[in-house]
Parts: C-alpha cells; structure tokens; sequence
C-alpha cells in the first residue's frame, strides 16, 4: 500500500529490498531487509527522522545465523530494556512503523525476540 513520503513529496510504495552480508548499520529506508550473513551478524538501526513517520520496514532473516539489529534508542523510545531484536531462523521477520521518530512493532513478531 503506498504511502505519503511528505520528504520526498511522492507517494512510495516500500517495497524496496536490501540485503546484508557483513556487519554494519540498516538504512532508514521504506522495504525490506534481509539479514544474510554467512555467519552471526551484528547490525545497528538509527530512529527515524521526523518526516519518516508512517515509514514500513520489514527485517527478516535470510540465514539462520544468530543475528542481532540494536536500536540506538530503543523500540518505541524505551532506551535498553527493548533495544535489541534477535533473529535465529530463517523467515524470523519484525515489521516496524515509524512513529514520532521512533520505532514501533507492527504486529507480533515471527521468531525474533525483543529484549
């Protein structure tokens, strides 16, 4: 379902892919993103900006490796005790909607684990 991206003024449909095989920050961008290190990975994701609200982003696991994104500040902006979303299996999967510069679950995660 697109949506309205008042940054870029244009709708956008977020479904974009963007895979990752070695370590390092997730873009904050509208689509998916696999998470394909041949090994354990460790990824960071930065909050979004204020004209990103209402961005979807999709993390699912490619490689069923012990793959860990850490949000600089937290799911929701609740600081350390949700700072850190755990993939395991392949098809582990979080969606997460931007709102008011902060990262919020959409729906139940599939496998991944917040603590």
């Amino acid at each position: 379902m697109p949506r309205w991206n008042a940054t870029k003024n244009q709708y956008v449909r977020g479904d974009d892919l963007a895979v990752y095989t070695v370590d390092g920050s997730i873009p904050v961008v509208d689509g998916v993103h696999e998470l394909a290190k041949p090994s354990a990975g460790a990824f960071t994701l930065a909050p979004p900006a204020a004209g990103d609200d209402g961005m979807l982003l999709t993390i699912t696991a490619k490689t069923a490796f012990a793959h860990v994104v850490t949000l600089t500040e937290g799911l929701g902006g609740k600081g350390t005790a949700f700072d850190q979303i755990a993939f395991a299996a392949v098809g582990d999967t979080i969606t997460l909607r931007a709102v008011n510069q902060h990262w919020v679950p959409i729906g139940a995660p599939y496998g991944a684990v917040i603590s």
